[in-house]
């Protein structure tokens, strides 16, 4: 009988509390899926801005420094910036210290390496895990046709954009061993092709090897894989998606980026819906595809213009940018898993004046960067 009694004292009690204690679980698992990591920066190298070889060498247009790179390349402690004046790569460790140059430099120093390599006018510039170093080498503007690349605002991961369309430069990859030697020049069709590159956007060393490139082809934007060789391995095209893509007449669907994981095994697509007649930005769309077999995922579906897709983890999660216009200060990357579901927050935190700051860039290590100029410093710093 008391045992009986204790019973419907426990299930009275139970359903009593059980709505608070279900509301509570919820509660704690929203906010831990939604909560924010706030990242802070840390100085992890930075670059005098002179005159002096053994100094970044740039132009000084009203006491502002211009032909600054927008971001440079971090491998094994070697902080790798692209000298535009100069058309040389300077290869410094964090505390600005001048280790090697790259190119043919006009002012020669005893106590400097060297590696006289010919390099066009450079472009952009990434390290592999084996520290190989690719550089991107155009042409004269004089020696080729410009061609103007239509500019999407929405495709932008900041809120900067331009007002005249960029010209592109005709370029090959120049591919540089650890040893400072030019192992392989590499054309739009591989090693030993003759197709040059035109607009390319973006350039990134991948793991085993593999080299990645975002840039213009017969008038679309394509994602080319090179394997360690030079060999074109795989080329990502909109034409490869456009059966997921299909709404009829009433919109009009454009690439914003591929983006493939670090080991090449997909690519993440990010597509922009506009509506045909007004133009109207309608959502973007973020589609899986697997390179081997070619399968097609839909993943997420987003309806606010300022979140971008931006880059794909080790891990498989994968990171929207999305601008923090209310603060001006700070950016949100959100945190999706290989499903799309959102599971978390990292807020990077700019000190002021945010001006200073230029381009913020990632690394296969998925480490974080940014770089801004103060006090006659090039500044690289590390997000932790």
């Amino acid at each position: 009988m008391q045992n009986s009694f204790t019973s419907k004292i426990w299930t009275s009690s139970v359903r009593k509390y059980l709505p608070f204690f279900l509301s509570s679980i919820l509660v704690i698992g929203a906010c831990s899926k939604f909560r924010v990591d706030d990242y802070n920066p840390y100085l992890y190298g930075r670059v005098k801005l002179g005159k002096d070889l053994k100094e970044l060498q740039v132009s000084i247009v009203n006491r502002v420094p211009t032909n600054v790179p927008n971001q440079v390349a971090v491998a094994s402690g070697v902080i790798y910036v692209p000298d535009f004046e100069q058309s040389l790569i300077k290869a410094f460790n964090s505390d600005g210290d001048l280790k090697f140059v790259i190119g043919n430099s006009k002012e020669k120093q005893d106590k400097v390496k060297t590696y006289n390599i010919k390099l066009g006018r450079i472009g952009l510039v990434t390290v592999s895990d084996g520290d190989d170093i690719y550089v991107q080498s155009r042409v004269s503007r004089e020696d080729a046709k410009a061609d103007k690349v239509a500019e999407n605002i929405y495709a932008k991961k900041s809120g900067e954009f331009r007002t005249e369309a960029e010209e592109a430069v005709p370029s090959v990859i120049l591919k540089i061993n650890d040893s400072g030697k030019l192992s392989q020049t590499i054309y739009a069709d591989g090693i030993g092709g003759s197709i040059p590159f035109g607009y390319v956007e973006r350039m990134e060393a991948g793991n085993n090897d593999l080299l990645f490139v975002f840039h213009r082809q017969n008038g679309a934007m394509r994602l080319s894989i090179f394997d360690e060789s030079g060999k074109l391995k795989q080329k990502v095209e909109g034409s490869d998606f456009k059966d997921s893509l299909n709404q009829g007449e009433a919109y009009t669907w454009y690439v914003d980026s591929f983006i493939s994981h670090p080991d090449g095994e997909y690519v993440l697509g990010s597509f922009s819906f506009y509506e045909t007649k007004s133009g109207r930005f309608k959502n973007r769309k973020i589609i899986k595809y697997e390179l081997k077999d070619k399968r097609i995922t839909p993943i997420k579906e987003i309806q606010d213009p300022s979140e971008t897709l931006y880059w794909v983890l080790n891990n498989d999660n994968f990171f929207i940018w999305e601008t923090e216009v209310e603060e001006g200060n700070s950016i949100r990357l959100q945190v999706h898993d290989e499903d799309g579901n959102h599971v978390n927050n990292i807020r990077l935190n700019y000190p002021p004046p945010r001006g200073l700051w230029r381009e913020t860039w990632m690394d296969t290590n998925d480490e974080i960067y940014s770089m801004k100029i103060r006090s006659g410093y090039l500044e690289i710093h590390k997000w932790k």
